[in-house]
């Protein structure tokens, strides 16, 4: 517990809390604001992201405090970069796993293959603000909500595997990830899933990952 503090230390601690809130506030604005299609923004999504990343917990210490300015920063940089300034990751993976250039090439129906690519992220993106409120309101904490979804990953996953076309895009490329080794992988895989793992995690960690990997290989 904290020892009892004085009234000038918790004017302070609140302005310190008052400067927190104001970057989350100032990053909210630049991202529904700033450049991007305005579609791809979720003002209610990304105000709840900030909100929980900004909360501190009672008796909070610097090092709390450090940790909510670090989650700030992160959300702004992953919203702005890969979110709306870049093309949607949600876009990419619906325009890749039907096909994409190559489909787009070879179809006899331009117009038509455009205009189902845009219904189909639409009804994705309505599906996936379905599944992101399902696990809001579901009472379950934040390890909890992994494992239902990781369950959901798998079910879908195992329903990749079992098709008779397999569609290539790093969203289907992380569910056949999930599932075991009994199922069959495309001959993309291996190369999809090394490219999608070091663009995600980065240089050096993925270097140690596939170390590891060897080292493992080396053990079985």
């Amino acid at each position: 517990m904290m020892d009892a503090i004085s009234n000038t230390e918790k004017q302070a601690r609140f302005r310190k809390k008052e400067v927190l809130k104001r970057r989350a506030d100032q990053i909210f604005r630049e991202l529904i604001l700033g450049p991007g299609d305005w579609k791809l923004k979720i003002p209610d999504e990304i105000r709840a992201s900030l909100d929980k990343a900004v909360e501190l917990p009672s008796g909070w210490t610097d090092e709390d405090y450090e940790r909510a300015e670090q989650k700030l920063e992160q959300l702004y940089r992953e919203r702005s970069l890969a979110g709306y300034d870049n093309p949607s990751l949600l876009t990419n993976d619906v325009h890749e796993g039907r096909g994409g250039r190559t489909e787009f090439m070879t179809t006899p129906d331009p117009t038509k293959f455009v205009r189902d690519i845009k219904i189909a992220i639409e009804d994705t993106r309505t599906l996936a603000a379905h599944l992101i409120s399902a696990l809001k309101l579901s009472g379950c904490n934040d390890a909890d909500r992994a494992a239902a979804l990781m369950e959901a990953v798998r079910f879908i996953g195992r329903s990749i595997a079992s098709g008779n076309k397999i569609p290539k895009s790093k969203a289907t490329t992380m569910c056949l990830a999930s599932i075991g080794p009994q199922y069959p992988r495309p001959d993309w895989f291996a190369e999809e899933l090394t490219s999608t793992l070091a663009w995600n995690i980065g240089k050096d960690l993925a270097h140690d990952i596939g170390q590891r990997l060897c080292e493992f290989n080396n053990e079985v």
